[in-house]
């Protein structure tokens, strides 16, 4: 193993062990932001220094160099192993690949059923797999605190996931602009973002998302939910409304 592949998988297993962490039920709100920030961070300074190598291995654009990975809703309700993408994870899906520089598109795996597909440099798709899931699983067992504390519908419990995702989604938005500004702060940086951006178009393809109202059946349970999923970040967010706009993935 090359010193840069050395690194970058001893950066990709800190990134996976920071989200087990914030994952983790035992860690504080705070303590679970605090993880799941630096995991975006660590990847972002890998990608900084490393910027030049990155962009030449692009710009050469060896299949090795990309990949492309199906995930669906890791969820686990009333005894059933949900294995299809449901409809929230489409919406979350749009900006944990924004902000990993990645593509995501609805596909279809026999075993599976939809499933939604990142593609992309094959360390980023990586970092939004571990991202996904962890938002995903975290999301799963707020959800299951909810329905059981509450007692609720089946409709209830899915708008509360709905909330949920949506403050994940203005997180992981401003953790995008944030990551913009910095690395837009260095040439090669910069570069970096042109290239990887040309180069996965290239290679998978132009992506483009549509746009769709996600509406909920009930706005107090929408509520509690984004109320939860914003102890996933630092930054206060004001609450949406229980119909919102979200991104519509391609098929």
């Amino acid at each position: 193993m090359t010193d840069d592949k050395q690194d970058l998988a001893s950066v990709l297993r800190r990134v996976q062990k920071l989200l087990a962490i914030a994952e983790d039920g035992r860690a504080n709100p705070n303590e679970a932001a605090a993880a799941a920030r630096m995991a975006e961070a660590v990847m972002r300074k890998y990608q900084i220094e490393h910027a030049d190598v990155i962009s030449a291995e692009l710009r050469l654009g060896g299949a090795e160099a990309f990949a492309s990975i199906d995930v669906g809703s890791t969820m686990n309700l009333d005894a059933r192993d949900v294995k299809q993408a449901s409809g929230w994870a489409g919406i979350l899906a749009v900006p944990v690949a924004e902000l990993n520089d990645c593509q995501a598109r609805y596909s279809s795996v026999p075993e599976r059923g939809r499933t939604i597909r990142f593609s992309g440099y094959a360390s980023d798709v990586q970092v939004c797999r571990y991202t996904f899931e962890f938002i995903v699983n975290s999301m799963a067992a707020a959800s299951r605190r909810y329905l059981r504390d509450t007692g609720c519908s089946r409709a209830q419990a899915e708008s509360f996931r709905r909330g949920y995702i949506s403050a994940c989604c203005a997180s992981l938005k401003l953790a995008k602009r944030d990551k913009d500004a910095e690395m837009a702060l260095a040439s090669s940086s910069r570069d970096l973002v042109l290239v990887k951006e040309s180069a996965v178009a290239k290679h998978f393809g132009a992506v483009s998302y549509g746009s769709k109202v996600s509406r909920t059946a009930s706005a107090n349970a929408f509520h509690h939910g984004h109320a939860e999923g914003s102890k996933l970040n630092v930054g206060s967010r004001g609450i949406g409304q229980a119909g919102s706009n979200a991104a519509l993935l391609p098929e």
